[in-house]
């Protein structure tokens, strides 16, 4: 879940590449959009930085399974971004 709330507010399972660096040129002038950019790039990392570390003492055995298990989690998260993504941000009233 914290996954899926990270790449909802970094809006990256909908928004491609292209539409990516363009948004980041057309925030390069204005303080106002490098800020919520930025706030919301701090409140993802902190989300993804929670699930993994939820995930860490899930673990029996950090060593052998987390990374098959983190990368599991990130493609599910990746995808239920992708199918419910907007509909999210759109229940938040904000345009991401």
């Amino acid at each position: 879940m914290l996954d899926t709330l990270a790449f909802v507010i970094w809006n990256v399972g909908t928004r491609s590449p292209v539409a990516l660096a363009r948004d980041i040129r057309a925030s390069l002038g204005e303080p106002r959009k490098m800020f919520a950019g930025a706030t919301r790039f701090v409140i993802g990392a902190i989300f993804m930085t929670a699930a993994t570390v939820l995930m860490l003492t899930a673990i029996a055995d950090p060593f052998a399974d987390f990374l098959p298990a983190e990368l599991f989690t990130l493609l599910v998260a990746l995808a239920i971004e992708h199918l419910i993504g907007n509909d999210v941000r759109a229940l938040t009233g904000t345009r991401i």
